[in-house]
């Protein structure tokens, strides 16, 4: 597998281990939804979506669709927003 191939594959399975969490057990957010949640939940779904179209390899023609939607940008809102909501979680 070359290193695309591996980076697609490793973005499509956090999307769908990502998804699957907020999905099947919405609870990971905590029992109610505070403003933190609710201002974190946005920047992890746009990270999650820009990890699914990275993962299935589709390529936005439009500039600022390909700069949202890029790889490094999904990583990187997931990461911040995984990092934000377990903070979160310790501080409670």
């Amino acid at each position: 597998m070359s290193i695309t191939t591996s980076s697609r594959a490793a973005s499509l399975a956090t999307a769908l281990v990502l998804s699957a969490a907020l999905l099947l057990y919405p609870r990971i957010l905590g029992a109610r939804l505070g403003p933190v949640e609710h201002a974190v939940l946005p920047l992890l779904l746009l990270g999650v979506s820009g990890a699914f179209v990275s993962g299935l390899g589709y390529r936005p023609d439009n500039r600022v669709a390909r700069a949202v939607l890029s790889p490094a940008a999904a990583w990187s809102l997931m990461t911040v927003g995984v990092a934000l909501l377990a903070l979160r979680r310790l501080a409670i």
